[in-house]
């Protein structure tokens, strides 16, 4: 009987337009080669769809098991999809002693050795994985891109603790919000780089309103324990930008100059984040 060691949750699209060389439409073929490269022995994957999409995956691996999601993401976020949290909790409910989560649209190119040192830190604490971007999918060196995490595992344990409520896949602040939860409960965090976490480039995917409205959602998060935030060290900057968030996001204020505002505000916030996770920095090296 094969033993679970990771249960990666995600949520695939049934269409995914991605650009390719020449102009080519290359994203069906990036989509296949995504869902093909994330099982592996002792690796269990699951894609959470609504309903209604339930009929139009497609042909997926064997080893991807498709999962009914939550209904509410279209209607909050004008698009349909998955809740991070639902998706968190079918991974935590496996019993695999390590979960996880991955967008999807990244390639996972590595070999057995380089799975078994990623689980071998997850099984330590939370590993938030930085992509690499390419520009087509047989180009060697790519772009590490450190100002999100696509990949993220960590122990069981750690995420049931997680409170992810009101974040969804393809739209931002998820990963985010997930670094400083755990960091604001003590729990170790780790960000990481690896070659072989690949995603393919393409234009933004995300428009302003959902970008707002889930930096409110982290903002609500934040609130009650703005006081743990200060704990964590972040520097005046961090501090100052989380204030004004906190003044204006969870409210959902909008207008001129608000949003602006909060553009500037989020993204600085944003990076002050990616310094506290890369206190703690790890590059795994592919041989």
């Amino acid at each position: 009987m094969r033993v679970t060691e990771v249960a990666l949750a995600t949520s695939i699209p049934p269409v995914m337009r991605r650009p390719g060389p020449g102009g080519v439409e290359a994203g069906a073929a990036w989509r296949a080669a995504c869902a093909a490269s994330w099982p592996a022995p002792g690796w269990r994957v699951m894609t959470l769809n609504p309903q209604a999409e339930q009929g139009r995956l497609g042909d997926l691996p064997a080893q991807v098991e498709p999962v009914t999601a939550q209904p509410g993401v279209a209607e909050t976020y004008g698009r349909p999809g998955a809740w991070i949290a639902d998706a968190l909790a079918c991974a935590v409910a496996t019993g695999a002693p390590v979960v996880g989560l991955v967008n999807a649209d990244i390639l996972l190119s590595l070999g057995a050795r380089g799975r078994a040192a990623l689980i071998e830190r997850a099984a330590q604490g939370m590993v938030v994985c930085n992509r690499t971007d390419v520009l087509h999918g047989h180009q060697g060196e790519g772009t590490v891109y450190r100002y999100g995490y696509d990949l993220v595992l960590m122990p069981r344990a750690m995420a049931a603790r997680l409170d992810l409520s009101g974040f969804a896949f393809g739209v931002p602040w998820w990963d985010y919000w997930i670094v400083l939860d755990a960091m604001l409960q003590g729990l170790p965090v780790m960000a990481a780089q690896c070659e072989g976490i690949r995603h393919l480039a393409h234009a933004q995917a995300w428009d302003r309103p959902g970008w707002r409205h889930a930096l409110g959602v982290l903002m609500r998060h934040l609130a009650p324990r703005r006081a743990a935030l200060a704990g964590l060290a972040p520097g005046a900057v961090a501090e100052a930008m989380a204030d004004l968030l906190l003044a204006v996001a969870p409210e959902g204020e909008s207008g001129y100059p608000i949003d602006d505002l909060m553009v500037i505000a989020g993204t600085r916030f944003g990076i002050e984040v990616v310094r506290m996770a890369e206190r703690d920095a790890w590059r795994l090296e592919m041989t």
